[in-house]
């Protein structure tokens, strides 16, 4: 990797891959998601329905960022929130049950997909990808911290 910025190569090789990824599982209907918003309803899709903050405990994001993606997703018709009917200020979020079906069958697919991916895979080939992935998100995370 001699002349090459190893930031942007890393930075492009994960972009290639969630590129392989998105190409292989093509969105129900008109659906344009970004990398957050597939993230977000396929949390969705796989745990049901949830609170804004479990699902940026889930994601790693600030509650007022899954707000903004929610807010978004909710005017495009693929998200809905529901208020409890106990407590007003409780408010959970779900797919609008137009897309319920669809995306469940579209993220079950991409996670079996994935699964049989790492089926071919060898012991060690898993370990070196859980190895490398983990030291790169230790990495990052020292470096948000200075």
């Amino acid at each position: 990797m001699e002349g090459v910025n190893r930031g942007i190569a890393v930075s492009k090789l994960l972009k290639e891959i969630m590129v392989l990824i998105r190409n292989a599982h093509k969105p129900c209907g008109d659906m344009k998601l970004t990398g957050p918003q597939a993230m977000l309803v396929g949390i969705i899709a796989h745990y049901g329905e949830m609170k804004i903050s479990d699902l940026s405990e889930k994601m790693g994001l600030s509650n007022s960022t899954v707000s903004g993606i929610v807010d978004r997703l909710e005017k495009q018709g693929i998200l809905e929130r529901i208020r409890s009917k106990d407590d007003r200020r409780v408010v959970r979020v779900n797919i609008a049950s137009k897309h319920r079906e669809c995306v469940k069958t579209k993220f079950e697919a991409i996670e079996y997909k994935m699964e049989e991916i790492m089926k071919e895979a060898t012991e060690e080939e898993v370990k070196k990808i859980f190895e490398g992935l983990e030291m790169l998100k230790k990495l990052i995370e020292e470096n948000n911290r200075r």
